[in-house]
């Protein structure tokens, strides 16, 4: 469902967005947008940029019991990533890579 709204608004190919799954993570404009996109859907980003605190509570509702505290110590390791970018789309594709880089085993993205 949020990929269903998120690519079309972002005009994104499914070859760009389903490499991220392998760790491949394409900088141009449309991916980073589509991921702050799928962020925005899973109330995670606040005033624009990624919020840990919201982050955290989502993690808690949605991810698996058996991976929800590996997710969590991952959040933690990037959670200052965002910091370094002015722009919403730049800040939510990198702390995105940031998790993936971390713990590619737990990693997921629609």
């Amino acid at each position: 469902m949020m990929r269903k709204s998120c690519q079309p608004k972002n005009n994104v190919a499914d070859d760009k967005i389903d490499p991220l799954n392998e760790g491949v993570f394409i900088d141009e404009k449309e991916v980073k947008c589509y991921v702050a996109c799928i962020m925005k859907m899973a109330n995670t980003i606040k005033n624009g940029k990624p919020n840990y605190e919201a982050t955290v509570k989502q993690i808690d509702l949605l991810l698996p019991d058996d991976i929800k505290e590996a997710a969590k110590e991952a959040l933690t390791a990037c959670k200052k990533v965002p910091d370094a970018y002015k722009d919403g789309c730049d800040a939510a594709f990198h702390i995105t890579q940031c998790i993936y880089n971390y713990n590619p085993e737990i990693f997921f993205f629609p």
